[in-house]
């Protein structure tokens, strides 16, 4: 009697794990590696609010935004209404219904807390509600009341006084530019000058000429990390010039074509592209923790990585850089699927060997001096979201140009090349839609549903515009 009861419980056990296998398998889609390690990140963390491993409960986190942004994408290329409500679960969470954030205190002028603005932001556009407006303009008016140095740049944080951090311009400046037609209708102008005279300042404050890279950071007043003279902290960590750089192309997203100072901030994104290409690994096709030191302490980093190479693939799809380009960012993502990115048993993939976190000072953190040193005793860690978005969108990237998990290897630029048109180009080519052998569509054939990313779908066909 005893014995059927057990055997009964395994079966009821087996039955349950097989169905929640069976659930997973269903919410993969193993071929397209953004929507495998976002199917991988709901699996290991159920509620999106402890993404960035939080042991203390919800959250208000960057690191949470900046993941759930490169969800949202996701969610918007391929409709899967399972991520959707997985994203949903974050704003209900964290914003009251009169509009409160949820562990946000605007007296902190820290630009890392107005990142989940910009997925709050987009996760309005799409799904309206007056308490995220309420929130969302309570974010803005932070960054309308930041401190800023004498020229005009905001602080990093008020802990952080007269210090300017690469970090710190993608935490605030996209969401800067694509609030200000929404939340300030008739002065986004105004927003737009401001944020090209804060991108294009921080650009001359922390460039070196002798790398021809960017530093870390930037302090008008005298601190331990900074140089005497310049001011610059004393290298060049890859995530903050990662975090740059990706800036650059999320303003140049909200900026207008019609906007006259644009070209400025495409200017300095070409500028840094051109830099970053020069210290991509040639054996990997990656990049180093630390990009302006040769020393075998050094080490191949994901998510630096992952933002690069998203930088590449779309600064060639949006036209912001030339063709040349392309063939640096799929070889570098060629790169972040053999370096860093690990399958597991119970069927997730994981990305591997990333930083867990680098910053410099304050001054009662002495060690934080941005030596060599430093940035190498940060400890590192698998499935960090300051890597996952990054790597989410660098896949999306990648899935626009036709590849996925099987076809990685190939060529598919010939194919491409057959169409008579870029991969990157931005209008159809003569008025005509073409598919991925070089025919000619119309009529009952033209694409039936657009996607971001280049892409469309019919009858099941991927096929380029």
């Amino acid at each position: 009697m005893i014995f059927c009861k057990m055997k009964t419980k395994r079966i009821f056990l087996l039955a349950v794990f097989s169905a929640a296998f069976a659930c997973l398998s269903q919410a993969q889609n193993k071929d397209h590696y953004s929507e495998w390690i976002v199917a991988s990140e709901m699996q290991r963390t159920p509620h999106p609010y402890n993404l960035n491993f939080s042991m203390w409960g919800a959250q208000w986190s960057y690191q949470v935004g900046i993941e759930l942004d490169a969800m949202l994408d996701v969610y918007l290329t391929y409709k899967n209404e399972k991520v959707l409500t997985y994203l949903k679960e974050y704003p209900a969470k964290m914003v009251s219904t009169k509009g409160a954030i949820n562990g946000y205190n605007l007296s902190e002028y820290n630009l890392d807390n107005v990142r989940p603005a910009h997925f709050l932001l987009r996760y309005y556009l799409n799904f309206p509600a007056d308490k995220e407006k309420t929130a969302l303009n309570t974010l803005f008016s932070q960054l309308e009341k930041q401190p800023r140095t004498t020229n005009g740049v905001w602080w990093h944080k008020a802990i952080y006084a007269n210090q300017v951090w690469l970090d710190g311009v993608f935490m605030g400046m996209p969401f800067y530019t694509l609030a200000a037609p929404i939340l300030k209708p008739g002065k986004e102008t105004d927003y737009y000058d401001d944020a090209v005279d804060q991108m294009t300042t921080t650009d001359l404050k922390t460039y070196d000429a002798a790398t021809d890279l960017w530093k870390h950071a930037w302090s008008e007043a005298k601190i331990f990390w900074a140089d005497d003279v310049t001011g610059q902290s004393q290298h060049t960590w890859g995530r903050a010039l990662g975090w740059y750089a990706m800036a650059l192309v999320e303003v140049l997203d909200a900026l207008p074509e019609s906007y006259s100072r644009r070209e400025e901030i495409v200017k300095v994104f070409q500028h840094v592209m051109a830099s970053v290409v020069k210290y991509q690994d040639e054996t990997s096709g990656v990049w180093y923790d630390v990009l302006d030191v040769d020393d075998p302490r050094n080490y191949l980093e994901a998510t630096c990585s992952s933002m690069f190479t998203y930088c590449l693939l779309k600064g060639v799809r949006m036209g912001y850089l030339d063709a040349s380009y392309q063939k640096a960012g799929i070889n570098a993502y060629r790169g972040l699927v053999k370096e860093f990115v690990k399958e597991n048993t119970n069927g997730t993939i994981s990305l591997t060997k990333c930083c867990e976190v680098s910053g410099l000072g304050p001054e009662n953190k002495p060690n934080r001096d941005g030596s060599f040193e430093y940035y190498m005793s940060e400890p590192v860690r698998d499935n960090d979201p300051k890597g996952i978005g990054p790597f989410v969108w660098a896949s999306l990237e990648m899935e626009a140009l036709g590849y996925d998990k099987n076809n990685l290897d190939e060529d598919l630029t010939t194919n491409l090349r057959s169409m008579g048109q870029s991969p990157s180009a931005n209008d159809r080519e003569g008025g005509a839609w073409y598919d991925l052998n070089g025919r000619k569509l119309s009529g009952d054939n033209l694409p039936s549903r657009t996607l971001q990313r280049g892409i469309v779908i019919h009858n099941g066909r991927k096929e380029y515009r």
